[in-house]
């Protein structure tokens, strides 16, 4: 058995690395898991790992347009506001149910998040807080990306967007690539890094894999690679159609994850923006130094750019005025040729591309990636999820 990675590195859509170059080791990409991950717990425990626990929230703001506040919406606004809280928490059940509608007839899949929250027609602040939680769920343009993945992440706790992380408890220490790694060696299998694939040809002889000048030949093969990443590569007979236009489409995940050092914030503060810029922050541990690393979240538009401290600088001043920024440091996740975005973000109107149903085995090829697991999609335990099916798919077929 012979695994050929991409890049110099495993882990995929997990990188965990030293902040700034000598700093204590981050998770740039994906991090955390939920009380129900068993497979990544069973496999953190199995091949020498640790878990390290979310630091508790322990104050909350929100940034209104008028500055930082207490409490979520104005005086004004409380009723509009719980109505809309009450609306998508109805909305994430029903859908987590099965259904494709509410009880009013209105449509739960196939609907942009623009449109699901002009349908609410809910306070601008409202909305805003809407959007923060959407920079950590649906990760892409509101106007294409399903409102689903939004309100499939806020039915993990009741149906609330707040609840979200809640179920963020632990990060695997000291991180997703060393699993990988672990993983790979006790398999007994040849590894292979820096051989990106360009060419799947298959036969009825076997499956012959093109990386630069190398052609490996096997029996059988698993490529295990989200949508985005599959665009480079030649298929030889061509894929089902189905399988072209979910590739052709890619998914929409665009969020930007940032770290950010800083002096004069209280680990365990949440703040959330008012829709631009970075919307989600989260002082997340503290430093050796007495310094407080911040996890911040916004989307890869128009007018941001996390690659300049000045604007950093800036937007960091709005959420946490009292604060003195140190440094930040992030893995631009887009422009990586081995990622092409961040976690899967369905387009409205195309959710069943993305189902595992569209991803059964042709020929001699098994499918695996967290963009398309039968559960858990999203998240590195779909990415077992859908290893095991396609584990259990190649021994079907040898």
């Amino acid at each position: 058995m012979t695994v050929i990675e991409a890049r110099e590195r495993c882990g995929g859509r997990g990188f965990a690395r030293a902040y700034a170059g000598d700093g204590p080791e981050l998770e740039f990409g994906g991090a955390w898991i939920t009380p129900w991950h068993h497979r990544i717990r069973g496999l953190v425990a199995a091949h020498g790992l640790s878990l390290r626990p979310r630091h508790a929230v322990t104050r909350r703001l929100w940034l209104r347009e008028d500055g930082l506040h207490e409490m979520p919406s104005a005086p004004e606004d409380v009723t509009a506001h719980e109505r809309a809280i009450a609306r998508v928490a109805a909305d994430s059940i029903l859908l987590k149910k099965g259904l494709s509608e509410n009880e009013r007839g209105e449509a739960l899949t196939g609907v942009s998040f623009r449109d699901y929250l002009d349908r609410m027609n809910c306070p601008a602040a409202t909305r805003a807080l809407f959007s923060a939680w959407w920079t950590v769920s649906g990760n892409g343009d509101p106007a294409r990306v399903a409102a689903s993945e939004f309100l499939h992440s806020c039915s993990y706790d009741n149906g609330l967007a707040e609840g979200m992380i809640n179920v963020w408890t632990d990060t695997v220490v000291p991180g997703m690539g060393v699993m990988a790694e672990r993983m790979i060696a006790a398999s007994g299998a040849e590894l292979i890094l820096g051989a990106p694939v360009t060419r799947v040809v298959q036969s009825a002889m076997g499956v012959a894999v093109t990386s630069g000048a190398r052609v490996l030949l096997g029996d059988t093969c698993v490529l295990a690679l989200g949508l985005n990443q599959m665009k480079i590569i030649h298929f030889e007979p061509e894929l089902s159609a189905t399988k072209q236009q979910a590739i052709a489409l890619g998914h929409g995940g665009r969020a930007f994850k940032l770290w950010v050092k800083a002096e004069g914030i209280p680990v365990g503060t949440l703040v959330t923006g008012d829709g631009s810029g970075i919307e989600f922050a989260f002082a997340e541990r503290s430093g050796a130094d007495g310094s407080t690393y911040v996890v911040a979240f916004g989307l890869m538009r128009e007018g941001n750019h996390p690659s300049d401290p000045a604007w950093v600088q800036a937007q960091m001043a709005r959420l946490f005025p009292n604060a003195r920024v140190l440094s930040h440091d992030w893995h631009d996740w887009l422009e990586d040729p081995f990622a092409r975005g961040t976690w899967v973000a369905a387009f409205a109107g195309h959710e069943a591309l993305f189902d595992a149903r569209t991803w059964q085995p042709e020929g001699r090829i098994a499918f695996a990636s967290s963009d398309y697991a039968r559960e858990q999609a999203g998240w590195f335990e779909g990415a077992v999820i859908s290893g095991e099916d396609a584990a259990d798919a190649v021994l079907r077929l040898s």
